[in-house]
């Protein structure tokens, strides 16, 4: 959930404020038996050992908690940079700052963001060849599937523990059968678009990236 409050009749540099929710937080390094707000906020100001201004984060409740995990819903503030190149221009995002940081241009927080998916797209498609290495150990042959549904239904849950099926941009992942023992998998990437330099491919067991 996202609100957001703009004002652009004061200049190119403006400033609004997002709700940011289901912040997840691991109790990995918490010691007391429940994690409490404070401690919440506490492990939330120090992602990326920032030093963000307290009033900056709220928690607004703490839910969905076991001894080990658990989900804090939060209110963070930002302020967004906003750039035109003439008064007549569209408004842009130009930069974000998170409480008291320095600005990060959009560019950087999105090459971040993306990096991030490109490991999580990886490490999916790394699953699923192992889980069609193993049905072909068992088998003798690859599963007889045409498109990643009917791969995932055969391998799930016998030979692979999660039901992998989308890469890390919430796109479905290509499965294709190209020889009698062989296959690819296919993420587009960020852009959704084929045969882009984004693309990330598996053929049989090798990752590239087009």
């Amino acid at each position: 959930m996202l609100t957001q409050m703009v004002n652009c009749s004061g200049g190119p540099l403006q400033k609004m404020k997002h709700v940011l929710l289901l912040g997840c937080v691991a109790l990995c390094s918490c010691t007391s038996a429940r994690l409490s707000h404070d401690e919440a906020r506490k492990k939330i100001t120090e992602i990326g050992r920032s030093n963000l201004v307290p009033d900056a984060v709220e928690i607004r409740r703490i839910v969905s908690q076991s001894d080990t995990q658990a989900i804090a819903e939060a209110t963070i503030t930002l302020a967004f940079q906003f750039k035109r190149d003439t008064p007549n221009a569209e408004w842009r995002i130009q930069a974000v700052r998170l409480g008291d940081r320095d600005w990060i241009s959009l560019d950087e927080i999105l090459a971040g963001i993306n990096e991030g998916r490109r490991r999580t797209t990886t490490d999916a498609m790394q699953k699923l060849v192992e889980a069609v290495e193993k049905y072909r150990s068992s088998n003798g042959s690859l599963p007889n599937a045409t498109d990643i549904v009917g791969l995932t239904d055969i391998l799930h849950p016998i030979y692979m523990r999660d039901l992998v099926r989308e890469d890390g941009w919430g796109n479905p992942i290509i499965y294709e059968v190209t020889g009698p023992s062989a296959f690819r998998l296919i993420s587009l990437g960020a852009d959704a678009l084929p045969g882009t330099r984004d693309d990330i491919v598996v053929t049989s067991g090798s990752t590239a990236s087009q």
